[in-house]
């Protein structure tokens, strides 16, 4: 049976590909450092982040190997590699938020780290694995014209964006160097069940369901929007296809959507709920629509959620 080492396989977007793969008869070994970059005392949110811990591997416990570690410590990546022998990884550890990296460009810098640790031990291995980095549509910067394809100039805004494009051009290089076939995914706009990082969607249907008030910067702003289980296929798709390597791809829900269409969907499901209008935050790029055509040529991409129907599945899960 094949095997997968899923870098932050616990975590939001890690524990969905986990789930895929074990749909596809792979193992995955899911190596994390356990880590929550928002700190909260307050007993509710305590309660959301155990539930979504919990919820993440309800099922596939018994089907998945997972590992406690850092992914920028060489030994323990070696380690990893050595005793599980995976056929690929997927680098997805690092601070998931550009607002919080930002703050914490400290932290952030991890993200380099741990990609160039990593492919070094891989090489070091002595046996060839495809490796997929995990990117960001923020190293495109302000969109501009839509849809933004893979080879648009990379226009970044803020050091979140600036660490991503950092590992993609470690990425390339070193696997280039030791010949190593790699993937770069950039997401946009990722949103479900078990987030607990205080993304846009999960604010917006937990303000409406406890009835506090929300903030929208700016809504005339736009987003991809991405159902998780979406990018779930989109990175095992890229990880199985043995023939596809030494390729970018946008995975997405190939749509941009307005925070006012967000908002709108949300109110549709509870009407008095209570928001204010603000102003967008200057050090994030104004995206849009990202072009899947590639991904869907390649790699047989297809999303299965629009904005309304995810969004409909996840407040089914909070109020369930």
């Amino acid at each position: 049976m094949k095997r997968v080492l899923v870098f932050g396989g616990a975590g939001f977007i890690g524990s969905y590909i986990c789930r895929k793969l074990i749909e596809k008869g792979v193992t995955p070994i899911a190596f994390d450092s356990f880590a929550l970059y928002l700190s909260s005392l307050n007993p509710e949110e305590l309660d959301r982040r155990n539930r979504a811990q919990k919820d993440r591997f309800e099922g596939i416990r018994d089907k998945l190997i997972p590992i406690i570690g850092n992914a920028t410590n060489y030994r323990e990546v070696q380690r990893a590699i050595k005793i599980y022998d995976p056929d690929s990884i997927i680098h997805l550890a690092g601070m998931p938020l550009a607002s919080a990296a930002n703050e914490y460009s400290e932290v952030s810098m991890e993200g380099v780290t741990s990609t160039g640790t990593i492919i070094q031990a891989i090489k070091d291995s002595g046996r060839k694995r495809k490796f997929i980095y995990t990117s960001s549509s923020t190293v495109y910067g302000d969109f501009g014209e839509e849809p933004v394809k893979e080879d648009r100039e990379k226009r970044g805004k803020g050091i979140y964006a600036g660490v991503k494009l950092a590992g993609e051009d470690i990425t390339r290089y070193f696997c280039r160097q030791f010949d190593i076939p790699y993937i770069i995914i950039r997401p946009q706009g990722v949103y479900g069940p078990t987030d607990i990082n205080k993304r846009v969607v999960q604010k917006f249907i937990e303000g409406a369901i406890s009835g506090e008030e929300i903030v929208v910067n700016d809504p005339t702003s736009a987003i991809d929007f991405t159902y998780a289980k979406d990018a779930a296929q989109g990175f095992v798709l890229a990880t199985l296809n043995e023939g596809v390597q030494d390729e970018e791809f946008n995975i997405s829900g190939g749509q941009g959507r307005t925070l006012e269409e967000l908002l709108n969907i949300v109110r549709g499901h509870f009407p008095d709920m209570r928001f204010r209008i603000s102003s967008s935050d200057p050090n994030l790029p104004r995206r849009g629509s990202a072009d899947i055509s590639k991904a869907r040529r390649m790699l047989g991409y297809n999303p299965q959620y629009n904005l309304e129907k995810g969004v409909e599945e996840y407040i089914k899960y909070y109020l369930k």
